[in-house]
C-alpha cells in the first residue's frame, strides 16, 4: 500500500507530507501520525467517514491538496 503521493519520475521517493513525515520519524513522523490517527480514528460523535470528509473539505477550503 502506497501512501504518498509519488513523483513519475522517481516513484520510490515520497513527496509532500510523507516526505515530512519521513524526514526524522522519530521527532515528528511518529508522534504526528499516533495524533493524527487518535484524531481521525478515536471515540467520536461523528463517524470516521465523516472526519475524513471535514479533513478534505479543510484541505479544499484552504486550497491544500488532499
Amino acid at each position: 500500500m502506497r501512501l504518498a503521493i509519488v513523483d513519475d519520475a522517481h516513484p520510490d521517493v515520497p513527496t509532500g507530507v510523507m516526505k515530512t513525515l519521513l524526514y526524522r520519524p522519530e521527532l515528528f513522523g511518529r508522534p504526528y501520525s499516533a495524533a493524527v490517527d487518535r484524531a481521525m480514528r478515536g471515540p467520536s460523535d461523528w463517524s470516521a467517514g465523516e472526519r475524513e470528509l471535514f479533513a478534505a473539505f479543510t484541505s479544499l477550503l484552504n486550497q491544500c491538496p488532499f
